[in-house]
């Protein structure tokens, strides 16, 4: 303990606590640097920041703030169970944490059931690749010792019997084909995983019908996961009044609302959601998602740029941590600078131990807003390219679509051109509603959908993560166009099967062409070849017949060969029966 009184001189609460457990207090006074003694916190230096060489790093005096502590508060504070009656597993509830400044703030959470068991046992939240690789070999020993056979009747199941040297010691009846980490076992733990989204909505807030909507289908599709949007705008959206274009109900225009929600706030609130996210939830990893407004928030995150180049709360104390996401999916991002996160102009201040991301971003042709634009998505392309941690990119513009055109109105169940049918009727009675309706239209959102969430199941694993060539270096998807798709649903598949019969050749007997597989034995490859070929080694000069063993056929069908006699069967000479010839023979 540091202290033994207060500054007025009575008994300080630690004290009491103290005495009352009749502990002894230790003044270690003498120990704190002189400018630490008499104050009621000790200074620290700023996290994140390394002294150079001949430069002064300036001591800050904060209060105590651990990063620990962000997301320790979250709780629930309301749900939606029972206000719907369609059943797909998912848990919708509010979550409120401690944002920027200690205030309150809400979020949307929604889950699968099976992502929520780490949070409903309220323990294990640290899973990392070592406890599932640890897992996944005590889950095959567990295996391996059950599949163990006595040698005698009274041996003990899964005991090594004359092995004093060791040698066969957890080797006995292993199954090799379900061993180590890259295995069925671990490919099982793997899938096990549970991803954290932290969905930034754009500036309607996450409660809307449309933000809401996407949270449920992202939680839906990439199950397990967990997806957490936090309110940015801390209950006071955008929303523009129909009777005065531009303006709100407070008759605030856009600039002036978009004021009064300051970036560092926002900054800190984004960081203490993902605090929340990983302490609450203990999720393996993190993906950013972020929509319009939101998207360009996402980049910034991920990038580590920070308003006034802090990681500091508003009020000037130790704000949270990085969000470091493994995946980044940005849909038609706004404001943000793309030099500054990525490019050459890049921010380096918290470049140190930055993780690497696979950040993905969509755009629309028709995309009128500063940093969504078609402009804007080459510029961000370009950049991911010079950035060293950004392990993978893709960035594409879809032809004909305007701002908004893959989430904006997702949240409608019917589409009004249709009127309602008995069938409709029935699933609104019996489910709740009809599923949502694809149409050309709506198809590139669907595309932009599954697009995403295949890119976060892809790269947010962290146990057995995924390999092989990168998008970015293939030749179709590192494209920035994404190909037009609205006629890929009026396919005539019966005219193309008809016509890939009618344009169908056969091929001419060419052993070349011939698996190596598909030659078993002579005898045995006899009763499968062309029956007019069969007939002809059945007769003279060939003389080969069924009884034959297969030396005796091989002999005489060297003799054939020799003679010319199977020259007009294409290949058939360039066969090798054995090993004489160079490399290895064809059977």
């Amino acid at each position: 303990t540091t202290t033994t009184t207060t500054t007025t001189g009575s008994t300080s609460k630690a004290q009491q606590f103290a005495q009352a457990y009749g502990k002894e207090f230790v003044d270690v006074t003498e120990y704190l640097e002189e400018e630490d003694r008499g104050k009621d916190t000790k200074t620290f230096k700023v996290q994140g920041e390394t002294q150079q060489d001949g430069d002064d790093i300036e001591i800050k005096e904060k209060s105590d703030s651990s990063p620990e502590t962000w997301g320790s508060e979250a709780k629930i504070v309301d749900d939606y169970e029972g206000r719907s009656v369609i059943v797909d597993g998912l848990s919708r509830t509010i979550v409120e944490f401690k944002g920027s400044n200690k205030k309150p703030v809400n979020a949307y959470v929604v889950a699968s059931r099976e992502a929520l068991k780490i949070y409903l046992t309220g323990g294990d939240r640290g899973n990392n690749a070592t406890d599932l690789e640890t897992a996944t070999k005590n889950l095959q020993l567990a295996k391996e010792k059950a599949c163990k056979v006595p040698m005698k009747l009274e041996d003990e199941q899964g005991e090594d019997i004359d092995d004093e040297e060791g040698y066969y010691k957890n080797i006995l009846d292993r199954d090799y084909g379900d061993w180590g980490k890259y295995s069925m076992t671990g490919a099982q733990l793997s899938s096990q995983e549970i991803n954290g989204v932290l969905l930034l909505s754009d500036v309607r807030g996450p409660f809307c019908d449309d933000m809401r909507a996407l949270a449920d289908k992202i939680a839906f599709e990439c199950q397990p996961v967990v997806v957490f949007a936090p309110d940015l705008f801390r209950g006071k959206p955008w929303e523009e009044e129909k009777s005065n274009p531009g303006y709100n109900a407070q008759g605030e225009s856009y600039e002036e609302w978009r004021s009064l929600h300051p970036e560092d706030r926002v900054s800190v609130d984004i960081r203490a959601a993902a605090a929340a996210l990983r302490e609450q939830y203990g999720v393996s990893s993190i993906s950013l998602f972020g929509t319009c407004y939101g998207g360009g928030r996402a980049l910034e995150a991920t990038a580590r740029v920070y308003p006034y180049d802090t990681l500091d709360d508003v009020n000037r104390e130790e704000g949270p941590t990085h969000v470091d996401p493994s995946t980044t999916i940005a849909w038609y991002p706004t404001r943000y600078d793309a030099e500054t996160l990525f490019g050459e102009k890049k921010n380096t201040k918290y470049n140190m131990q930055r993780v690497n991301t696979a950040i993905m971003a969509i755009f629309g042709s028709e995309d009128p807003l500063p940093g969504a634009t078609p402009d804007d998505a080459l510029k961000l392309k370009k950049c991911l390219e010079s950035d060293p941690h950004v392990k993978d990119y893709m960035v594409k513009v879809f032809p004909g679509q305007k701002h908004g055109f893959a989430h904006v109105g997702l949240s409608n169940q019917q589409q009004e051109q249709n009127p309602e049918t008995t069938t409709d009727r029935f699933l609104k009675e019996e489910f709740g509603g009809p599923p949502m309706r694809s149409s050309v239209d709506d198809g590139d959102a669907e595309v932009a959908s599954l697009l995403s969430t295949a890119w976060m199941e892809t790269y947010s694993r962290q146990f057995l993560p995924t390999i092989g060539e990168a998008v970015k270096d293939d030749e179709v998807w590192s494209d920035i166009e994404m190909p037009d798709l609205s006629q890929s649903s009026k396919r005539d598949i019966r005219s193309e099967i008809e016509q890939a019969i009618n344009e169908h050749e056969d091929m001419d007997l060419d052993l070349r062409r011939m698996h190596p597989d598909d030659f078993k034995t002579p005898i045995a490859d006899m009763e499968d070849m062309d029956e007019d070929f069969y007939k002809a080694l059945q007769t003279s000069p060939y003389g080969a017949s069924l009884e034959d063993d297969p030396d005796t056929f091989l002999r005489k069908l060297e003799e054939a060969i020799d003679r010319g006699d199977l020259d007009y069967l294409p290949g058939f000479g360039e066969i090798p029966l054995d090993d004489s010839v160079d490399g290895p023979a064809y059977w």
